[in-house]
């Protein structure tokens, strides 16, 4: 009996290192891309880690390997995974599910991203301190993100398990020393020596040289980094006509916040009733959802420096209902201290 329960013990040590191995590996090739997201979408490494553990088993599952899915992301309705991008369907929940195919890990990782910083629902987490890896664990169960009531703890215990808190606190260019000091593999000490990317399919560092950047794509980087200073999904706020909008920063285009945001620059412009080609203003209203037939008040007295543009953002109003309301002709600009009709046509 007592060789029996022995062997049992040792055939579990055996199965527990080999998972713990995985597990490790998995954490080498995909830390560095865990950490990149962290720095533009605000979502703590320690808890994008520990989820692509926990989805894939260390990396193993069918998902990962057929989908490229590391975060078990279906497809939802066709308005969030259009019909024509990539699937594979997958027992879950219920039989033959729906999921996200992917065309590489570095594309599930962004989508993971967007995923939790562009939704509403998932909107109160970033409102949490980014180094707390336990409010945001536990967050992320109480905003829907899984069914299983231990979905918080398992995550706590495998950032715990593999001391993955120290990669919230490390920039890109630090993680493959982190990598070494925790994991004591030469691999990672070589990479953080060098200027590289990492292949996540050989999880090896493959040594680069530094690409030239130009000026302009350094000014576009910034903007962008600036941009997502904070999580993008917090900047989204719904405007009293029921329309959503962002407020545009300086430096920003049509073309960095549709990319930001998932959108489509062509409608982004229609929208906003403007040419893909224009510059937006700091405190710019920008709409991502078309404008209404009326106002969202029924008048307004005309300031300094308004024009009908202008006033159509604020008040979420087509700029040609505006016209019709106050019997003005197209290109006509308003006095200051008019009022104009919002809701319905002015008398004759």
């Amino acid at each position: 009996m007592k060789k029996l329960i022995y062997i049992f013990s040792l055939i579990a040590t055996i199965a527990t290192q080999a998972q713990e191995s995985k597990d490790v590996t998995y954490i080498r090739k995909h830390a560095a891309l865990a950490v990149q997201e962290m720095q533009l979408y605000k979502v703590p490494a320690s808890i994008t880690l520990a989820q692509g553990l926990l989805e894939t088993g260390g990396g193993q599952s069918r998902l990962a390997d057929q989908a490229n899915n590391h975060f078990g992301i279906k497809c939802k309705g066709p308005e969030e995974w259009s019909l024509d991008k990539p699937r594979i369907y997958h027992d879950d929940d219920a039989r033959g599910e729906c999921f996200r195919k992917y065309e590489s890990v570095e594309e599930s990782y962004r989508d993971h991203s967007k995923f939790l910083a562009l939704r509403p629902y998932y909107k109160s987490l970033f409102t949490l301190d980014d180094k707390d890896y336990r409010a945001w664990a536990n967050g992320l169960k109480k905003a829907g993100y899984a069914t299983d009531p231990k979905y918080p703890s398992k995550l706590i215990s495998r950032i715990e398990k593999y001391n993955l808190d120290q990669f919230d606190n490390i920039s890109t260019e630090e993680v493959y020393a982190k990598l070494y000091n925790l994991y004591n593999n030469q691999d990672d000490l070589l990479a953080s020596n060098n200027t590289q990317k990492y292949n996540t399919k050989s999880n090896k560092p493959e040594v680069v040289l530094p690409a030239v950047t130009t000026k302009e794509e350094k000014v576009s980087k910034k903007i962008e980094y600036e941009v997502r200073e904070k999580a993008p999904g917090t900047r989204i706020l719904n405007h009293k006509n029921n329309i959503p909008y962002v407020v545009a920063q300086a430096g920003e285009t049509i073309a960095l916040i549709a990319k930001t945001y998932n959108k489509v620059p062509s409608e982004i412009a229609n929208f906003n009733e403007i040419q893909m080609g224009s510059k937006l203003k700091n405190g710019q209203i920008v709409f991502f959802g078309k404008k209404k037939s009326k106002g969202s008040d029924h008048s307004y007295k005309v300031q300094e420096g308004d024009d009908m543009y202008t006033i159509s953002q604020q008040f979420g109003i087509k700029v040609k209902n505006l016209y019709k309301y106050n019997r003005m002709e197209p290109g006509d600009q308003p006095r200051v201290g008019q009022r104009l009709n919002l809701k319905s046509k002015i008398k004759a």
